[in-house]
């Protein structure tokens, strides 16, 4: 088949193309034929190629292009299209197994935890916790354990179902739980804690799905009570003002104004500096513990009331004053909770009379004394008022042992067995007819402290109180009351004496360390002894009590001992034994035997001590700090001990 022969494009005349009307009007020449020649190749369209189709036949690479193109970009819509499906279906697969198994397990915030507990309660009554635990999951739980932390103020009584109690906590294992149920646990105690202070609990819940029991999770919750004052009724009678020196007399009345009883509480005095508390007093309610400052109540029932009386004495300047602090207390796990308290100030007034006493030239109302001390004492008076004063009488009245009569030296007046006053009137002390304003005078007297063995056996913290008044009729009385008497009290707590005595012998096995080696020692042979130490206190407790043994040159420890208590402690270096009671009670060696310490002690003599005696310590003493005054005591011994006084009739060597 022949070939159609191409169509030729008819190209457009120079002369009728607009381009070559405009340049001929604008440059109004002719234009060389080299550029005519390329301005109507440029302007003339191209024809397209068109390839015969035997050609395209035999050449199917060069099939169009662009159709290429389409199937490509088709191909590759259809497969981001499946992947796009894929994913999705993936991706919803995932989330239906996520979400199935999350119907299937339990996280923390699925378990519900609730405790219920009164906002406000009152200290010493019985107090109700309800805890609550929910299953908030899509499955049952197996195993459920509550731990319960109250605070330290709660005594636990009974609970339901019933818990295993710990000092600080308790624990129970409630049944299974099914999903969407709750479950309760119930405790109750009586709850003490400070006036005012907050006490809060703490549940913790552990669970276990039932397919999963292996997997333990846990949440927990907290809760908080604030604690109010008792039901009690304090009040004290009592003065407001008191001059200094002057006896004041407090009557503290407690009364239960609750539904309940009130066991085991104590009811606490805190005293300000510069108010004393006249605890031998004979007005002094009994049974008040000194160093605890506190009396133990008897049990006090729904409305009634219990009656202590107190006794003070104020220091200071006219016009300060002074606190007598009050409180209810309960001690529970060595910690101690105040229940309630209250307070009694007492504002320092002028007196008409000034009384200081002073002993051993010491006039700060409080001296340190020793038994068998001597003890110079001084009561100094002056009228700082506007009025003379007649017919004064001036006593010196002694509370507590201690007092050695026997010794009591006067230079006037007079001393009543009876009543333990030293009483000085005008008629031996004509100064006290007439104090005239500005005017004062000194009464001297002495006396001893008893000896430790003259001190009641069963008694600890002694206190020998000296109180001085002086009484006139022209002393004011305020209205309603009577006459001031003014006075100053002065303390002498007696510190306590070391009981310290060291022996050796030669022990042939009855007294428990045997001693070996001859006996006279030989020169050359080895000879063992035994020291024994003993060691007291005649009246208060002492802390960290160290007994010290220092061994001399040639004399060995061989680590054999024995102790009634305590521990001892060898440095070889030093030789000394050093033995630690503490404490060492009070009356040891007394009311109750000494301690004791045995400890076993070698001797090998040189030639150098044939004939002589060998000195098997060198120095023995003891140091102790006096619980009751606080004061460190010290005592040695003298006389050391030596194998002839472990032995008299074979103490030399051979």
């Amino acid at each position: 088949m022949a070939e159609e022969p191409e169509k030729e494009v008819p190209v457009p005349k120079e002369e009728d193309s607009n381009i070559s009307m405009l340049r001929k009007d604008l440059y109004a020449r002719e234009e060389p034929e080299e550029l005519k020649k390329r301005s109507k190749e440029l302007f003339t369209p191209k024809q397209p190629v068109v390839l015969p189709e035997s050609k395209v036949e035999s050449q199917p690479d060069l099939v169009d292009a662009m159709t290429g193109k389409m199937k490509k970009r088709k191909q590759v819509l259809t497969w981001v299209g499946i992947g796009i499906i894929g994913v999705v279906i993936f991706s919803s697969a995932i989330a239906l197994t996520m979400w199935y198994r999350g119907t299937q397990q339990v996280s923390s915030s699925q378990i519900g935890v609730d405790i219920t507990a009164p906002s406000n309660f009152i200290a010493g009554g019985i107090m109700k916790y309800t805890v609550t635990v929910r299953n908030n999951s899509h499955v049952a739980w197996g195993a459920v354990n509550v731990l319960f932390t109250p605070s330290s103020g709660f005594i636990y009584q009974s609970s339901t179902p019933s818990a295993q109690v710990s000092v600080k906590d308790m624990t129970v294992a409630l049944s299974g739980l099914p999903a969407g149920q709750a479950e309760t646990f119930e405790v109750s105690g009586q709850l003490l804690g400070d006036q005012g202070t907050t006490a809060g609990v703490s549940a913790q819940i552990t669970v276990s799905p039932e397919k999963f029991p292996k997997q333990m999770i846990s949440n927990s919750a907290t809760a908080s009570t604030v604690l109010s004052a008792i039901p009690l009724d304090i009040s004290v009678e009592a003065a407001k003002t008191a001059a200094v020196g002057e006896r004041i007399a407090a009557i503290i009345h407690i009364r239960n104004l609750g539904d309940t009883p009130i066991e085991n509480a104590q009811l606490k005095l805190s005293p300000d500096p510069g108010m004393d508390l006249a605890t031998e007093d004979s007005g002094f309610s009994p049974d008040f513990s000194v160093l605890d400052s506190y009396w133990n109540l008897p049990k006090i029932k729904p409305l009634d009331q219990v009656d202590l009386y107190s006794v003070l004495y104020v220091q200071g300047n006219p016009g300060d004053t002074r606190t007598l602090g009050i409180a209810i207390n309960k001690s529970q796990n060595n910690q101690t909770y105040t229940l309630r308290n209250i307070a009694h100030v007492i504002t320092i007034s002028t007196s008409q009379v000034a009384v200081t006493q002073t002993f051993n030239q010491n006039d700060q109302g409080t001296l340190i004394v020793s038994t068998g001390q001597s003890i110079d004492g001084a009561v100094n008076y002056k009228n700082i008022g506007t009025t003379g004063l007649t017919d004064a009488i001036m006593k010196v009245h002694f509370e507590g042992p201690g007092l050695d009569v026997s010794a009591l030296k006067l230079h006037s007046g007079s001393y009543d067995p009876k009543t333990n006053t030293i009483t000085w009137t005008a008629a031996s002390l004509p100064e006290l007819q007439r104090i005239l304003p500005g005017q004062g005078g000194q009464i001297t007297y002495s006396f001893n402290i008893l000896p430790y063995a003259q001190f009641p056996p069963s008694g600890k913290n002694q206190k020998l109180i000296a109180t001085a008044s002086l009484d006139s009729p022209d002393l004011p009385a305020p209205t309603g009351q009577t006459r001031q008497i003014i006075s100053d009290r002065f303390a002498m707590p007696v510190q306590t004496g070391i009981l310290l005595a060291t022996d050796a012998f030669y022990d042939d096995g009855r007294l428990g360390i045997q001693s070996t080696g001859p006996l006279p020692p030989q020169v050359g042979q080895q000879t063992t002894y035994t020291l024994r130490t003993k060691v007291g206190s005649t009246l208060n407790d002492t802390q960290n009590n160290q007994v010290t043994i220092v061994l001399p040159d040639g004399v060995t420890y061989t680590n054999q001992n024995y102790k009634s208590s305590g521990s001892i402690d060898y440095n070889e270096r030093t030789n000394t034994v050093v033995w630690t009671i503490d404490p060492l009670r009070g009356l040891t060696g007394r009311s109750l035997p000494l301690e004791e310490l045995d400890i076993q002690v070698a001797i090998t003599p040189g030639a150098d001590k044939r004939g002589q005696e060998v000195q098997l310590a060198q120095s023995v003493s003891d140091s102790g700090k006096d619980t009751f005054t606080g004061n460190q005591v010290t005592v040695k011994v003298t006389d050391m001990p030596t194998t002839r006084t472990a032995s008299p009739q074979n103490g030399d060597v051979q």
